[in-house]
Protein backbone atom coordinates (compact mmCIF):
# COMPACT_ATOMS: atom_id res chain seq x y z
CA UNK A 1 0.00 0.00 0.00
CA UNK A 2 1.45 3.34 -1.08
CA UNK A 3 0.99 6.42 1.10
CA UNK A 4 1.10 10.06 0.05
CA UNK A 5 0.82 12.99 2.46
CA UNK A 6 -0.34 16.21 0.87
CA UNK A 7 -0.26 19.89 1.79
CA UNK A 8 3.34 20.24 2.99
CA UNK A 9 4.03 23.97 3.27
CA UNK A 10 7.30 24.53 5.12
CA UNK A 11 10.42 23.04 6.67
CA UNK A 12 8.47 22.06 9.78
CA UNK A 13 6.21 19.93 7.60
CA UNK A 14 9.22 18.23 6.02
CA UNK A 15 10.68 17.51 9.46
CA UNK A 16 7.39 15.96 10.57
CA UNK A 17 7.29 13.41 7.76
CA UNK A 18 10.80 12.86 6.38
CA UNK A 19 11.62 9.88 8.59
CA UNK A 20 8.25 8.18 8.20
CA UNK A 21 7.47 5.26 5.89
CA UNK A 22 5.77 7.27 3.15
CA UNK A 23 6.15 7.11 -0.61
CA UNK A 24 5.27 10.63 -1.76
CA UNK A 25 4.48 14.14 -0.56
CA UNK A 26 2.31 16.72 -2.29
CA UNK A 27 3.12 20.41 -2.65
CA UNK A 28 0.15 22.57 -3.66
CA UNK A 29 1.20 25.13 -6.28
CA UNK A 30 -1.05 27.05 -8.67
CA UNK A 31 -4.27 27.88 -6.84
CA UNK A 32 -7.71 28.43 -8.38
CA UNK A 33 -10.15 26.90 -5.89
CA UNK A 34 -10.15 27.79 -2.16
CA UNK A 35 -7.45 26.11 -0.07
CA UNK A 36 -5.18 27.27 2.76
CA UNK A 37 -2.29 25.02 1.74
CA UNK A 38 -0.90 26.59 -1.43
CA UNK A 39 2.73 27.71 -1.64
CA UNK A 40 4.97 29.37 -4.22
CA UNK A 41 6.76 27.27 -6.82
CA UNK A 42 10.10 28.44 -5.42
CA UNK A 43 9.08 27.19 -1.96
CA UNK A 44 8.03 23.81 -3.34
CA UNK A 45 11.36 23.43 -5.14
CA UNK A 46 13.27 24.28 -1.97
CA UNK A 47 11.27 21.86 0.17
CA UNK A 48 11.58 19.05 -2.38
CA UNK A 49 15.35 19.25 -2.11
CA UNK A 50 15.05 18.52 1.63
CA UNK A 51 13.28 15.20 1.06
CA UNK A 52 15.08 11.87 1.42
CA UNK A 53 15.84 10.22 -1.95
CA UNK A 54 13.07 7.61 -1.72
CA UNK A 55 10.17 10.00 -1.12
CA UNK A 56 8.72 11.33 -4.39
CA UNK A 57 7.76 15.02 -4.50
CA UNK A 58 4.50 15.75 -6.33
CA UNK A 59 3.19 19.07 -7.62
CA UNK A 60 -0.56 19.31 -6.95
CA UNK A 61 -2.14 22.08 -9.01
CA UNK A 62 -5.55 23.53 -9.88
CA UNK A 63 -4.19 25.21 -13.00
CA UNK A 64 -5.48 24.35 -16.46
CA UNK A 65 -3.16 26.44 -18.65
CA UNK A 66 -0.48 24.12 -20.03
CA UNK A 67 2.26 26.76 -20.15
CA UNK A 68 1.63 27.78 -16.55
CA UNK A 69 1.84 24.17 -15.38
CA UNK A 70 5.04 23.59 -17.33
CA UNK A 71 6.52 26.76 -15.81
CA UNK A 72 5.99 25.25 -12.34
CA UNK A 73 7.84 22.11 -13.43
CA UNK A 74 10.74 24.22 -14.71
CA UNK A 75 10.89 26.31 -11.51
CA UNK A 76 10.69 23.38 -9.10
CA UNK A 77 12.40 20.54 -10.93
CA UNK A 78 9.49 18.33 -9.81
CA UNK A 79 8.29 16.08 -12.64
CA UNK A 80 5.34 14.26 -11.07
CA UNK A 81 2.24 16.41 -11.50
CA UNK A 82 -1.20 15.84 -10.00
CA UNK A 83 -3.84 17.76 -11.94
CA UNK A 84 -6.91 19.03 -10.09
CA UNK A 85 -8.16 21.41 -12.78
CA UNK A 86 -10.78 20.83 -15.45
CA UNK A 87 -8.02 19.88 -17.85
CA UNK A 88 -9.22 18.86 -21.30
CA UNK A 89 -7.81 15.91 -23.19
CA UNK A 90 -6.06 18.34 -25.56
CA UNK A 91 -4.46 20.04 -22.55
CA UNK A 92 -3.18 16.69 -21.31
CA UNK A 93 -1.69 15.84 -24.70
CA UNK A 94 0.03 19.23 -24.99
CA UNK A 95 1.43 18.98 -21.47
CA UNK A 96 2.70 15.47 -22.11
CA UNK A 97 4.58 16.73 -25.17
CA UNK A 98 6.24 19.50 -23.13
CA UNK A 99 7.27 17.37 -20.18
CA UNK A 100 10.40 15.19 -20.00
CA UNK A 101 9.73 11.54 -20.96
CA UNK A 102 10.24 10.36 -17.37
CA UNK A 103 7.54 12.69 -16.00
CA UNK A 104 4.36 11.30 -14.46
CA UNK A 105 0.85 12.74 -14.83
CA UNK A 106 -1.79 11.95 -12.23
CA UNK A 107 -5.33 12.99 -13.07
CA UNK A 108 -7.81 13.79 -10.30
CA UNK A 109 -11.47 12.90 -10.54
CA UNK A 110 -14.10 13.84 -7.99
CA UNK A 111 -17.17 12.09 -6.72
CA UNK A 112 -19.96 14.67 -6.80
CA UNK A 113 -23.49 13.69 -5.79
CA UNK A 114 -22.51 10.02 -6.10
CA UNK A 115 -21.29 10.48 -9.67
CA UNK A 116 -17.85 10.75 -11.28
CA UNK A 117 -16.92 14.28 -12.35
CA UNK A 118 -15.42 13.29 -15.72
CA UNK A 119 -15.42 10.49 -18.29
CA UNK A 120 -11.99 9.23 -17.31
CA UNK A 121 -11.55 6.42 -19.84
CA UNK A 122 -10.72 8.84 -22.68
CA UNK A 123 -7.72 10.10 -20.68
CA UNK A 124 -6.24 6.71 -19.83
CA UNK A 125 -3.69 6.48 -22.66
CA UNK A 126 -2.19 9.86 -21.78
CA UNK A 127 -1.84 9.71 -17.98
CA UNK A 128 0.05 7.53 -15.52
CA UNK A 129 -2.34 7.36 -12.59
CA UNK A 130 -5.67 8.51 -11.16
CA UNK A 131 -6.61 9.95 -7.79
CA UNK A 132 -10.23 9.84 -6.62
CA UNK A 133 -11.13 12.67 -4.26
CA UNK A 134 -14.09 14.44 -2.69
CA UNK A 135 -15.64 17.76 -3.67
CA UNK A 136 -17.15 20.22 -1.21
CA UNK A 137 -20.17 22.12 -2.55
CA UNK A 138 -20.23 24.25 0.57
CA UNK A 139 -16.60 25.37 0.23
CA UNK A 140 -16.36 25.07 -3.58
CA UNK A 141 -13.21 23.15 -2.72
CA UNK A 142 -11.51 20.30 -4.57
CA UNK A 143 -9.08 18.30 -2.48
CA UNK A 144 -8.25 18.93 1.15
CA UNK A 145 -11.97 19.02 1.96
CA UNK A 146 -11.83 16.67 4.92
CA UNK A 147 -14.99 15.05 3.52
CA UNK A 148 -15.51 11.39 2.68
CA UNK A 149 -17.30 10.44 -0.55
CA UNK A 150 -19.14 7.27 -1.59
CA UNK A 151 -16.50 4.54 -1.45
CA UNK A 152 -18.72 2.14 -3.42
CA UNK A 153 -18.17 4.34 -6.49
CA UNK A 154 -14.42 4.47 -5.83
CA UNK A 155 -14.26 0.68 -5.50
CA UNK A 156 -16.02 0.29 -8.84
CA UNK A 157 -13.57 2.69 -10.52
CA UNK A 158 -10.58 0.84 -9.05
CA UNK A 159 -11.84 -2.38 -10.64
CA UNK A 160 -12.50 -0.74 -14.01
CA UNK A 161 -9.41 1.44 -14.50
CA UNK A 162 -6.20 -0.09 -15.93
CA UNK A 163 -3.98 2.38 -14.04
CA UNK A 164 -2.87 2.80 -10.41
CA UNK A 165 -5.65 4.55 -8.46
CA UNK A 166 -5.07 6.53 -5.28
CA UNK A 167 -7.92 7.13 -2.85
CA UNK A 168 -8.27 10.51 -1.12
CA UNK A 169 -11.00 12.51 0.55
CA UNK A 170 -11.52 12.71 4.30
CA UNK A 171 -9.07 9.93 5.14
CA UNK A 172 -7.80 9.79 8.72
CA UNK A 173 -5.89 7.32 10.90
CA UNK A 174 -9.25 6.06 12.14
CA UNK A 175 -10.92 5.30 8.81
CA UNK A 176 -8.05 4.51 6.43
CA UNK A 177 -8.00 0.78 7.17
CA UNK A 178 -11.73 0.45 6.44
CA UNK A 179 -11.33 2.57 3.29
CA UNK A 180 -8.60 0.28 1.97
CA UNK A 181 -10.64 -2.86 2.67
CA UNK A 182 -13.64 -1.31 0.92
CA UNK A 183 -11.93 0.27 -2.13
CA UNK A 184 -8.69 -1.73 -2.57
CA UNK A 185 -6.76 1.22 -4.07
CA UNK A 186 -3.13 1.28 -5.18
CA UNK A 187 -2.49 3.86 -2.47
CA UNK A 188 -4.02 6.43 -0.15
CA UNK A 189 -3.56 10.19 0.13
CA UNK A 190 -4.36 12.39 3.11
CA UNK A 191 -4.13 16.08 3.97
CA UNK A 192 -6.61 17.67 6.38
CA UNK A 193 -6.99 14.56 8.53
CA UNK A 194 -3.31 14.65 9.48
CA UNK A 195 -3.08 18.29 10.54
CA UNK A 196 -3.36 20.36 13.68
CA UNK A 197 -5.74 23.31 13.90
CA UNK A 198 -3.03 25.62 12.52
CA UNK A 199 -2.79 23.38 9.39
CA UNK A 200 0.68 22.09 10.29
CA UNK A 201 1.45 18.38 9.98
CA UNK A 202 0.90 16.34 13.14
CA UNK A 203 3.73 13.77 13.18
CA UNK A 204 1.83 11.45 15.52
CA UNK A 205 -1.27 11.45 13.30
CA UNK A 206 0.87 10.96 10.17
CA UNK A 207 2.67 7.99 11.71
CA UNK A 208 -0.59 6.39 12.88
CA UNK A 209 -2.15 6.90 9.43
CA UNK A 210 0.82 5.22 7.71
CA UNK A 211 0.86 2.24 10.08
CA UNK A 212 -2.89 1.68 9.74
CA UNK A 213 -2.68 1.96 5.94
CA UNK A 214 0.30 -0.36 5.50
CA UNK A 215 -0.79 -3.08 7.90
Amino acid sequence: MKVKICGIKDEEGIEAIKDLDIDAVGFLVGQVHPSPDFILASTAGRLARLLPPYITPVIVTHLEDVEEIFEIVEKTGITTIQLYGNNSLDDIKKLRDLLPPYSKLIFAIHIINDACSVEIMEYIRHIDGVIIDSYSDEKSQVGGTGEVHNWDISAKLVKELPLPVMLAGGLTPDNVELAIKKVNPYGVDANSGLKREDRSQDCELCNKFIKNAKK
